[in-house]
């Protein structure tokens, strides 16, 4: 017996919609990049310098190599037909250690603003008074001040998008 539903109403969506449901939402990029990264983190505390990620999606697994080659992580993403989740990273980095003893600073790439003609300033993560991690903006690397510089103990426990930042060692 077939039955008629009247108030049926059939759900209209965009390509852009559908696209989008299709590869998973920004938070569920953002949860698998520090996924990712805390993998990489635990690694390095064993002295590793490689890990093999897998993740089910193509564009989530290609938006994360992409992240992590722009970090300079040296990555290679292939499909793995034998696993559950079929794109495979294999994610190889340099052994670094910092020294405890020396101090850094911690430029952010891509936070450069032009003010007045012929001032630049430059974008730092640091850890202001209170213990907590923000960024500055200074005029040339000569205004950084010692509140801006951190040591290697205070990278080793700051939040992973501190970590990803390259240290720049300073002396004194």
């Amino acid at each position: 017996m077939l039955t008629y539903e009247k108030d049926v109403v059939p759900v209209k969506m965009t390509a852009r919609e559908a696209h989008k449901r299709s590869v998973g939402t920004e938070e569920d990029y953002i949860k698998l990049l520090i996924d990712v990264y805390n993998f990489i983190h635990k690694e390095v505390d064993n002295r590793n310098t490689s890990i093999d990620y897998w993740i089910d999606s193509l564009y989530l697994a290609d938006r994360v190599f992409n992240e992590l080659v722009k970090q300079g992580y040296n990555v290679n993403l292939e499909k793995d037909m034998g696993a559950d989740k079929v794109w495979h990273l294999s994610i190889e980095w340099e052994d670094v250690d910092l020294d405890p003893n020396k101090k850094y600073i911690l430029p952010m790439e891509g936070t450069e603003e032009h003010g007045c003609p012929g001032e630049t300033t430059q974008g730092y993560a640091y850890k202001n008074r209170r213990g907590i991690w923000t960024i500055c903006h200074v005029f040339g690397a000569g205004g950084i001040m010692d509140e801006r510089v951190v040591t290697a103990k205070d990278i080793e426990e700051a939040p992973e998008w501190v970590k990803a930042i390259e240290p720049v060692e300073v002396e004194g």
